[in-house]
C-alpha cells in the first residue's frame, strides 16, 4: 500500500487532475491512495502551523509505516534507483507513506519519525507541484518496474 500525504485541500485544478490521473493508474499495479486533509483555521506564525500540520498528518501514519518525507535537504534518487527502492518496499512493508508538507514545509519532530528524507528537485517547490511531480515519478518508477513503455531509457 502506497499512501500520498499532504495537507489540503488541493487548490491548483491541474495539480488535483494531474494527481488523480496518475492514482488511477497507479492503481492497475498497487494499491495506492491520497489523502489531503484540510488544515482549518489561522495561525500567527510559521511554528503553530507546523504544528497543526504534524497533529493532523501524524492521525493518517500508520505505525508501522515507512514514512518517507520529501524535503529538499533530502537524499536524490534517478528513476532507475527510485524504481528498486520501491520494489524492495514493496515487498517489505505494508504501508509506504510520502510525505509532503504545507507552504511552511515539515515540522522537525515530524522530520526525525522519518524512516527516509527524499527530494525531488534541487529547486525549491511548490508543495501541491511537488505532489502532482511525486504521482508523476511514482509512476513512472513502477511503470517500470512492470515492463511497461512508459519510462525510455
Amino acid at each position: 500500500m502506497i499512501l500520498l500525504l499532504a495537507p489540503g485541500p488541493i487548490k491548483y485544478s491541474f495539480v488535483k487532475t494531474g494527481v488523480e490521473y496518475f492514482l488511477k493508474l497507479l492503481s492497475r499495479w498497487v494499491k495506492i491512495k491520497g489523502e489531503f486533509p484540510r488544515l482549518k483555521g489561522s495561525f500567527p506564525n510559521k511554528e503553530s502551523r507546523l504544528l497543526a500540520e504534524e497533529n493532523l498528518l501524524s492521525k493518517f501514519i500508520p505505525q508501522e509505516a515507512f514514512l518517507v518525507i520529501l524535503d529538499e535537504q533530502g537524499q536524490s534518487l534517478d528513476t532507475q534507483g527510485f524504481s528498486l527502492l520501491l520494489k524492495e518496499l514493496l515487498l517489505q512493508r505494508k504501508t509506504i507513506v510520502f510525505l509532503i508538507g504545507g507552504p511552511e514545509g515539515i515540522s522537525t519532530s515530524l522530520k526525525k519519525k522519518a524512516t527516509l528524507t527524499l527530494k525531488l528537485s534541487d529547486l525549491t517547490l511548490n508543495h501541491e507541484i511537488a505532489l502532482l511531480i511525486l504521482a508523476e515519478a511514482l509512476f513512472r518508477a513502477i511503470s517500470l518496474l512492470k515492463g511497461h513503455p512508459y519510462h525510455r531509457n
